[in-house]
């Protein structure tokens, strides 16, 4: 996985619920660190749009405060009664221009200030492209949209138990090709080192993900998590992570999604409750997929 054997005295989480890993890089200056398009297409819509709706209020009023410190003697149409309505209609103006929409009520009458309004158009233009070409990015990017079950059970499977979680798609695009790798991580109580173990899965690739799909790894003698407990699981501070590939058949590009379980998200003596299915009348298929989470209880076996 790629994170070593290094024991850590904190309980600590590889990858995070969300699937983003848990990681932060320091050591570096802060340029080497900055990577703006990387943050500006994984941060949250509300985030993107607040940046944008800022950088877009303060370049107007950058260039609002350099209008009025040009003179307002040197713009046409500006017939105000006070410096705040002045100031207000540079700063409108600043708009007009930044978007080059150039309403012309009011227009430069001097060489430096059509100098300053060429240069905002033109920052305009690139600015308005950039952002453009970022939104672009993040409704073109394509991704696994998978919903994963709150919990993973130890749940009654072929006469004996298996360690088993379910995933669905959540979106009307379909995941082709899917494959599933999950990988355990866990503090040895004897060498007090990470260990790292592949699990092995009951199916571990299948061609269609079309309703839901329950991952199982058996807990028989090749497991190594064979005969552990809940106080097991808690001790050893076991992670299960869980990388997902799938080819998206909407853009034909392979896709990626990522989870983890920690010990508190472990439920013994339990099985998933089956997905309701129903047939409509046009012929097609619903599933509730909100459903995947739902489990009972079951008689622990002797």
């Amino acid at each position: 996985m790629g994170f070593g054997r290094k024991n850590y005295n904190a309980s600590t989480r590889f990858i995070r619920s969300d699937g983003g890993v848990n990681i932060k890089r320091t050591g570096l200056n802060r340029l080497d660190n900055l990577d703006i398009y990387h943050w500006l297409i994984t941060t949250s819509l509300t985030r993107l749009f607040f940046v944008i709706l800022c950088s877009y209020t303060i370049a107007n009023l950058i260039f609002a405060f350099i209008y009025y410190s040009l003179g307002v003697e040197n713009f046409g149409g500006l017939n105000t009664d006070s410096e705040l309505d002045s100031f207000l209609s540079l700063f409108f103006f600043s708009a007009q221009t930044l978007t080059t929409v150039g309403y012309g009520h009011v227009y430069p009458l001097s060489h430096y200030v059509s100098l300053v309004s060429a240069t905002e158009s033109l920052l305009g233009l690139l600015g308005f492209a950039l952002a453009t070409g970022v939104l672009y990015g993040r409704f073109s990017r394509p991704k696994a949209d998978l919903l994963y079950s709150k919990n993973i059970l130890i749940a009654p499977y072929e006469g004996a138990f298996g360690l088993m979680f379910r995933i669905a798609n959540k979106k009307q695009y379909e995941l082709i090709e899917s494959e599933a790798s999950v990988t355990i991580s866990y503090t040895d109580p004897v060498t007090k080192k990470r260990e790292f173990d592949q699990l092995k899965l009951e199916i571990n690739r299948i061609n269609y993900l079309a309703l839901s799909w329950t991952i199982v790894h058996p807990l028989n003698d090749e497991s190594p998590l064979k005969g552990w407990t809940q106080k097991d699981f808690q001790e050893t501070d076991i992670e299960i992570m869980i990388l997902m590939k799938a080819i998206n058949d909407t853009f034909s590009q392979t896709v990626y999604s990522r989870h983890s379980y920690k010990s508190e998200d472990i439920i013994e003596h339990a099985k998933f409750v089956p997905l309701r299915q129903e047939i409509k009348e046009d012929g097609r298929i619903v599933v509730s997929v909100n459903e995947i989470h739902q489990f009972t209880k079951t008689e622990p076996q002797a």
